[in-house]
């Protein structure tokens, strides 16, 4: 809201004038699985009427359960006044998945990533699926209404993310 002002009215919080206001593009943080998702959502309008033109979410490992979160979000009539980046990352490999599942506070890794983690680890080819699962999620999250976009945390495995981009079919034309 303080910086929202400051950009529209030209304004700091004391009232004083701003000679040469900012020009802001003013963001937050979404996390549609850390509570209920109806809950969620009334944070985001709040945000939203605060002054947030765009939500980033953390890590989200379910497609499916995403929309749950995006009809609450449309219920509020929010959907279209907000860009909506989703945050994905590569699962390197099992251990990385379950300690997100556990210790990350707003992450749910679904039991069937886990269970296909597990596998890979035992088959050893960890890495090549969640390479696999996080271009399967970039396929479901592409026709999302309201999600023109995505965040990759390729959190400590970076020279990932050009394959995944260049496979998603992302690259820029």
């Amino acid at each position: 809201w303080i910086l929202r002002r400051m950009r529209e009215e030209g304004k700091y919080l004391d009232g004083r004038e701003i000679k040469a206001p900012p020009q802001y593009f003013l963001g937050a943080a979404a996390s549609p699985f850390a509570s209920n998702m109806k809950f969620q959502a009334l944070r985001e309008q709040k945000k939203v009427n605060a002054g947030a033109q765009f939500f980033q979410t953390n890590v989200v490992l379910d497609a499916n359960a995403l929309d749950v979160w995006l009809n609450e979000i449309a219920k509020r009539n929010i959907l279209d006044k907000v860009y909506i980046m989703i945050g994905l990352t590569p699962l390197k490999n099992y251990k990385t998945a379950a300690h997100m599942n556990n210790k990350v506070p707003g992450v749910f890794v679904p039991e069937k990533i886990l269970k296909r983690m597990g596998n890979a680890k035992d088959k050893g080819n960890e890495q090549e699926e969640g390479v696999q699962i996080t271009l399967e999620l970039l396929e479901k999250i592409k026709t999302k209404q309201g999600v023109p976009g995505i965040h990759l945390m390729a959190v400590g495995w970076e020279e990932i993310v050009p394959r995944i981009v260049k496979e998603a079919g992302l690259e820029r034309k």
